[in-house]
């Protein structure tokens, strides 16, 4: 099968210190105790300012290491027409924290290349078959709708994919993609970092 106009979406699993989630966790909190939400996608939630690769905290500085570090990897293992040399890599993040009922809207990350979500906190939930929390995404191609309703929905055609990451993973996928996220459902906290990559050609 020759596979055509596929869009990308990875989970990664990097490896890190255990303490890395509870160091950032802690020092997200005492970030939102000093600073108001900016408004954006986000629904009865709170979002930080644009400046997470600038910021001094151990744990952040750790971990946007790891993520420019694990996009790089994912991206030469995606294409070997990839060369990272070629490129100077612009990074910019922010936090994002969804308390009960807090969302985000659909949206995309354009004119970045590529996004990232990492998953610091992802409450629990008793019924397995509910979307709290769950990250969307939808297919840019629309036309496929039809065919999924025909029994080819696992085929790669559907018209969305939608799932629930667990602490510590990475979504990784193009930034014109459309996604949103499910209300947070329960009394727990839904922490992430989310972080847009864009690939300046060095002259």
């Amino acid at each position: 099968m020759e596979v055509s106009f596929k869009t990308p979406v990875y989970v990664i699993r990097p490896n890190f210190s255990e303490s890395l989630l509870d160091e950032l966790e802690t020092d997200i909190y005492k970030i939102q105790s000093d600073s108001p939400s900016i408004q954006v996608s986000n629904i009865n939630g709170w979002h930080s300012e644009t400046d997470l690769f600038t910021r001094e905290e151990t744990s952040i500085k750790t971990l946007c290491g790891l993520l420019m570090t694990e996009s790089t990897r994912q991206l030469m293992s995606m294409s070997p027409d990839f060369d990272p040399k070629k490129y100077d890599g612009e990074f910019g993040g922010w936090i994002n924290i969804n308390p009960r009922g807090g969302a985000n809207a659909t949206h995309h990350h354009q004119p970045w290349d590529w996004s990232g979500v990492f998953y610091v906190k992802q409450p629990k939930i008793s019924d397995e078959g509910g979307r709290s929390g769950m990250i969307e995404f939808i297919n840019p191609c629309q036309q496929s709708s039809g065919l999924a309703k025909k029994g080819f929905m696992n085929a790669g055609l559907s018209p969305f994919l939608r799932f629930r990451p667990n602490p510590g993973e990475i979504v990784f996928f193009p930034s014109y993609l459309l996604h949103s996220v499910y209300p947070n459902e329960t009394d727990d906290d839904r922490i992430t970092i989310a972080y847009n990559l864009r690939l300046n050609e060095k002259k």
